[in-house]
């Protein structure tokens, strides 16, 4: 070929290339807004940004924080879906841009180099730190809060991730500390996340640290769990670490606390989902249910933290491969 005519194909590649990249980041954005990555047998979007298209961290941070921005503007969402900006320029965007000055922002991408939209993003972002002040073109001051101003958070809860709520609450309010008395929920919740992040300690308890209590019906098999807004179905993961209770026998754990024990210590404290590496939030897993005449065997028992248990139970036939015990040696 002449020089003009791999030009030219080279020219092409590179049109080939934004569009690939724009259409990477827009499935990316959809895969993380539904949560697809759990029909795919992923507990997260990192685990399956890792396993399943090999990214790096740092690489799944830039996409996520892309994605994210995404949904909060949706300027530079249209701009992108558009082919107006490319990856690094919407990159470079979602740093600094706010639903106020995103329009700006897009602006200054579109008649400047990616070196040079580097650099003012750059500056941005130093004078927003030394001002406290959000990251902006005319770095305009923003209205003073009030020292006191509430801060509202949302969360929404699955049924079972709600009951642990009640119940983590409730286990710190039953603790008597004399700080807590008295205390709202706001500084309840806080405790509790202080001593989640503080971890406690390195072996594991014989007992689960918390109970949900769930009812199951003898006669359909069905589970529900009370919680403050009314009886919520219970997943099949609550009954593989569970405590039964029978009006005609003795309570009974599904699982002895000296096999519970063995298997939080051969698994090493860590969820052994490939990739996961929790260390909160553990549950003990059947690999053969119960039901089907699974025992308590070290060789069926697995540890996985409460994300991927709930995975290891959706009948997923990769899902439950990925939740299989290691090879024996």
């Amino acid at each position: 070929m002449s020089a003009s005519e791999v030009h030219t194909r080279l020219e092409a590649a590179l049109r080939e290339l934004k569009r690939a990249e724009r259409n990477a980041v827009l499935l990316f954005a959809e895969i993380l807004r539904r949560k697809l990555y759990r029909d795919l047998g992923y507990a997260t979007i990192q685990l399956y940004a890792a396993g399943a298209l090999g990214f790096t961290p740092a690489k799944t941070s830039q996409f996520v924080r892309l994605a994210g921005a995404l949904e909060d503007l949706p300027a530079l969402r249209r701009s992108v879906a558009a082919g107006e900006l490319g990856w690094t320029k919407a990159r470079e965007v979602a740093k600094v841009a706010t639903p106020a000055s995103e329009a700006r922002w897009i602006e200054e991408a579109g008649r400047s180099s990616s070196r040079e939209l580097e650099r003012r993003v750059r500056a941005a972002r130093k004078r927003s730190r030394r001002t406290c002040e959000p990251p902006t073109l005319l770095n305009a001051p923003a209205e003073p809060i009030p020292e006191d101003a509430p801060v509202t958070v949302s969360v929404t809860f699955t049924a079972e991730q709600f009951a642990r709520y009640e119940a983590l609450l409730e286990s710190i309010r039953k603790r008597g500390d004399r700080e807590l008395r008295g205390a709202g929920r706001a500084e309840v919740l806080l405790a509790a996340l202080h001593d989640l992040a503080a971890g406690e300690a390195a072996e594991a308890p014989a007992a689960p640290p918390y109970q949900v209590v769930v009812y199951t019906c003898k006669e359909c098999g069905r589970s529900q769990t009370p919680t403050g807004h009314g009886a919520r179905p219970a997943p099949a993961a609550v009954a593989c670490d569970a405590r039964i209770h029978e009006t005609d026998r003795p309570n009974r754990a599904t699982i002895p606390p000296t096999a519970r024990r063995e298997a939080m210590t051969r698994a090493g404290h860590t969820c052994q989902t490939p990739g996961c590496g929790r260390t909160r939030f553990l549950e003990v897993h059947h690999v053969k249910p119960r039901a089907a005449g699974g025992g308590n065997e070290p060789g069926n028992l697995r540890v996985l933290c409460a994300a991927c248990h709930t995975l290891a139970h959706r009948g997923d036939p990769w899902v439950k491969a990925r939740a299989a015990p290691p090879p024996a040696r």
